[in-house]
């Protein structure tokens, strides 16, 4: 998994704004029930986002759906400045991308031994992150739960964009309850492809007949994001499960509250 820091503000968003957009255009066909708000807001969200209807929504897996702290693995079991060398490194990071790309994990341990063949401690360290990799799993994004609920109570279908390896993924998929109801899921482990690539986001598009101008894509990391536009998509910048809901609701796709 690729990790995004969560202490992205609003601010920090990136939320470029535009000329006003009238709520007719922006929010697409309100769901019965569903009050069309008066205007779209800055949700992290862009103007161009705001133009049309959407009726499919793709989230991300980690820290969108539920939290992912690498060190979790580990804490614990080593030294967290043993960690955090390793991390800082950037060698963390480089073997966490050939994961996500679904590279075996004994060739990642090879690649690791053949680059720092004097540094065994840094190969413990990726194993016990592969082995504990479930602790890094340290509970569910507040609110999302509930929002994905509605979303499907409501019939939005709904999909999984994840960098994910296939098998990590398949060890902890259970901690999202909702995910049998997905429509459809992709996992970067299983494509040997991830996000940003443009690829990755057609395979999920084309696989499910999906059109990127009515499809709204939710993630945690901005690079990701401008993925998904850059592919035609509809894309929110995920910064915490309020603003979300004020995109889907602004959207249509979620009933005003009280």
């Amino acid at each position: 998994m690729s990790e995004q820091s969560s202490t992205t503000s609003p601010a920090d968003a990136d939320t470029t704004t535009g000329s006003p957009t009238t709520a007719a255009s922006a929010q697409g066909p309100v769901r019965p029930g569903a009050r069309p708000p008066e205007r779209l807001g800055s949700t992290g969200s862009t103007a161009q986002d705001a133009v049309g209807p959407v009726d499919s929504v793709v989230l991300d897996y980690g820290n969108v759906l539920y939290t992912w702290d690498a060190v979790g693995a580990v804490a614990g079991r080593v030294l967290v400045a043993d960690w955090d060398e390793f991390v800082s490194s950037g060698e963390f990071g480089r073997l966490n991308a050939m994961a996500d790309r679904g590279t075996p994990f004994e060739e990642i341990l090879d690649d690791l031994r053949s680059t720092h063949p004097d540094r065994p401690d840094w190969e413990r360290l990726q194993r016990l992150y592969w082995e504990h990799f479930a602790d890094t799993k340290t509970g569910p994004v507040p609110g999302t739960g509930a929002i994905v609920d509605e979303l499907l109570d409501a019939g939005v279908p709904l999909y999984a964009l994840t960098n994910f390896h296939d098998v990590l993924f398949e060890r902890t998929r259970h901690m999202v309850p909702q995910l049998p109801r997905f429509t459809g899921i992709v996992v970067s482990g299983e494509e040997h492809l991830a996000k940003p690539e443009p690829e990755i986001y057609r395979v999920l598009l084309e696989r499910y007949g999906l059109d990127a101008s009515r499809t709204l894509f939710v993630d945690d990391s901005p690079a990701n994001v401008k993925g998904a536009r850059a592919v035609g998509m509809r894309a929110h910048l995920f910064v915490g499960a309020g603003r979300l809901r004020a995109e889907l609701t602004e959207r249509g796709l979620l009933p005003p509250r009280d």
